[in-house]
């Protein structure tokens, strides 16, 4: 068998041969033959992914993968779309007794905080038939599930299609903790010049302003889903000059108003 992963374009091509991986926008489905099938998620995946994924996902009941090791990899979310999650965890429950007697056991892997109590716990609601364990090392993972040996070809993939780059890991870690910094104040807490920065950033495909765009953005999507805050005390916390500013800017990147976004999303956050 190849020592890399061959890349498909179509969930078909998984048939129990070969090692074989196929990328959705924010996740990789892979195989390694029949002995271990997996998933990897990265960034914020949203409803339309996990749609994308269930079709893949729904390989692994194949008779032909009996007895496999199970992978699910969560350690490069960013973050938790409430909906997708429960779109996702309502299909792992429904199908998990289809999936008892393929899977030999199972491996998830997760972050730290709390993104990594919402993938590490999720199981244990789900309770599915197999064994399971939760890892935050992939080398625990891959001896634990009797398949060490394929650890290096699985990490160079995943650092080959999904790894965020250094410099925009510390930037959006240097945003969380420091909120709506300015370029100037980012790049001194990266001890680099604004200059020196903005070259990096566009060396991997993104810039400072996206950045910081993005941060916002994801800002506002908390405040809406996990608070009560009327939009005129959002828009003041998230820098914008009104209410509407804020209407529009979020109309114009999510196809819907805020009031939209959050009567979709706070029921379920809220418990309402």
């Amino acid at each position: 068998m190849s020592a890399k992963f061959t890349q498909v374009f179509d969930e078909r091509a998984f048939t129990g041969e070969g090692r074989l991986a196929f990328l959705g926008r924010c996740f990789m489905y892979w195989q390694d033959g029949t002995r271990a099938l997996g998933t990897v998620m990265w960034g914020r995946p949203l409803e339309a992914d996990i749609e994308q994924m269930i079709p893949v996902f729904e390989l692994g009941a194949e008779r032909h993968y009996r007895g496999h090791s199970s992978f699910v990899d969560g350690r490069r979310l960013e973050s938790i779309d409430v909906l997708a999650f429960s779109k996702l965890l309502a299909y792992v429950t429904r199908r998990r007794e289809v999936w008892g007697p393929n899977i030999g056991r199972q491996a998830v892997l997760h972050p730290s905080g709390f993104i990594g109590v919402m993938v590490a716990g999720a199981l244990h609601v789900a309770r599915p038939p197999y064994p399971f364990k939760t890892f935050e090392d992939d080398v625990a993972a891959f001896a634990w599930s009797g398949v060490p040996r394929l650890r290096s070809a699985y990490r160079a993939q995943v650092e080959a299609v999904c790894a965020v780059p250094e410099v925009v890991r510390a930037v959006r870690d240097a945003l969380r903790e420091g909120g709506r910094l300015k370029s100037a104040e980012l790049a001194e807490r990266l001890n680099v010049s604004e200059r020196t920065l903005q070259r990096r950033l566009e060396a991997v495909g993104t810039s400072l302003r996206a950045e910081q765009e993005l941060h916002v953005s994801r800002s506002v999507e908390q405040l809406l889903a996990q608070t009560d805050l009327t939009l005129d005390a959002i828009a003041a916390m998230s820098g914008f000059h009104s209410a509407s500013h804020l209407a529009r800017r979020f109309k114009q990147t999510h196809g819907q108003t805020p009031g939209e976004w959050r009567a979709r999303h706070q029921p379920l956050t809220s418990g309402r």
